[in-house]
């Protein structure tokens, strides 16, 4: 019993830390003052996080063909999928609405969480997290109906489909923490950043062709220090849906705000 208890506490500090380094990714858009396109600052954080990974595979002496060998390309694909979509939303709605109130929407993530771990992994929640769950679906609403009102004194930056955005986001974002979940239990870390990185960075390298718009060399060094700590993140969750259950950890989630 104790064990588990460390085993708990262990996975919710590594949550913790998580929810830390991605609060800088989510704020990413607002900090450039939204002249960097979401799609293109998600992709300058794959291709940063490829660049990391890759170079922690060299120096683990590490051969990337072993890394990159395995059957379930598709969940990898699958999660890649999930995490440029969830994080283009969550960075343009964060860009176009009060960082507060997205970071607020951004807490549906631990509700999207519980509820797709007890319907896909079969885990349990207790009343308490159900209550937690609801009293956020409350809060969404209003933030929900309070952004699609007319302000007195508008902000230009502000857009009415950004609350959507951020639950859109929030939910794709879930969808990712339940295939970590799946992929911990028979992959390696370095194997599962190698992979979403990598077909993140595919998927996005053909649209920037088309998409790219022209950064400031500071801009582009700052936001390429995005992907060393989205990985720090992606490590973090690892290691923690490898100690506890999905619908347990995901209050913790909450801390990003």
């Amino acid at each position: 019993m104790t064990s588990r208890l460390e085993s708990k506490a262990a996975a919710a500090l590594w949550v913790l830390g998580a929810a830390f380094a991605f609060s800088l990714l989510y704020a990413s858009g607002k900090l450039t003052g939204g002249l960097v396109p979401a799609i293109q600052i998600v992709f300058i954080r794959y291709v940063s996080g490829f660049v990391t990974v890759s170079g922690i595979a060299a120096a683990q002496r590490q051969p990337l063909q072993t890394l990159l060998a395995g059957g379930r390309r598709h969940l990898h694909l699958l999660r890649a999928l999930c995490g440029v979509g969830g994080g283009a939303c969550s960075i343009w709605g964060a860009t176009h609405m009060p960082l507060a109130d997205a970071s607020a929407l951004a807490l549906l993530q631990g509700v999207f969480t519980m509820g797709l771990a007890v319907l896909l992994l079969r885990e349990r929640i207790v009343l308490m997290q159900g209550l937690a769950g609801l009293l956020c679906v409350l809060g969404a609403l209003v933030i929900v109906r309070g952004n699609t009102g007319i302000a007195l004194a508008p902000d230009p930056m502000n857009n009415a489909w950004a609350p959507l955005a951020m639950l859109a986001g929030a939910f794709l974002t879930a969808c990712e923490v339940i295939l970590i979940k799946v992929l911990s239990r028979h992959e390696s870390m370095l194997s599962m950043l190698l992979h979403v990185n990598g077909f993140a960075t595919l998927l996005l390298g053909c649209a920037m062709l088309f998409l790219w718009v022209p950064v400031e060399p500071l801009t582009l060094a700052a936001l390429c220090l995005i992907g060393p700590m989205a990985i720090f993140g992606q490590m973090c969750n690892v290691r923690a849906y490898r100690l506890a259950d999905a619908a347990w950890l995901a209050p913790f989630t909450y801390s990003s705000v």
